[in-house]
């Protein structure tokens, strides 16, 4: 057992992340991208920090997790067809969504334990230019 997240547990979080919603009966494709990578709009950006900073055991299986911080930003802009807020409020519905879903363990046990504890509240980090910034922070579990 690692106290740091393995690339196996890190592509799983990756490909689990939802980047395609209807908006308006079109359907919006977003590029996933780690944090330190060069992006287009839409993209979902991800970046996981404070890894491996705090312990805790799972009493029902008996499992000791180390905790991990997910930082999800949700870039969009104003198109002639959408607007970048109502883009990324669907994203970040979606996104929700499906983390909602981790008490059940993706790849290596990553999870959550509590959707409403573990999921924080979406932010709008505001807009620059027609730009949308949307973020939802996440703690995330794993073995």
């Amino acid at each position: 057992m690692s106290r740091i997240l393995s690339e196996a547990q890190k592509k799983a979080i990756f490909t689990n992340i939802p980047t395609s919603v209807t908006v308006n009966d079109e359907e919006v494709t977003a590029s996933r991208i780690w944090a330190n990578q060069v992006h287009g709009y839409p993209a979902i950006s991800l970046n996981i920090s404070n890894d491996g900073v705090r312990r805790i055991e799972d009493v029902s299986d008996g499992i000791l997790y180390y905790e991990a911080t997910l930082t999800i930003h949700i870039l969009t802009e104003n198109t002639d067809q959408n607007n970048g807020a109502i883009v990324a409020d669907a994203f970040s519905q979606a996104i929700v969504e499906e983390i909602a879903t981790w008490t059940t363990p993706l790849t290596g046990d990553v999870r959550i334990f509590d959707s409403r504890e573990d999921i924080g509240t979406t932010q709008n980090n505001g807009f620059e230019d027609d730009i949308y910034d949307y973020i939802v922070s996440v703690t995330i579990y794993h073995g």
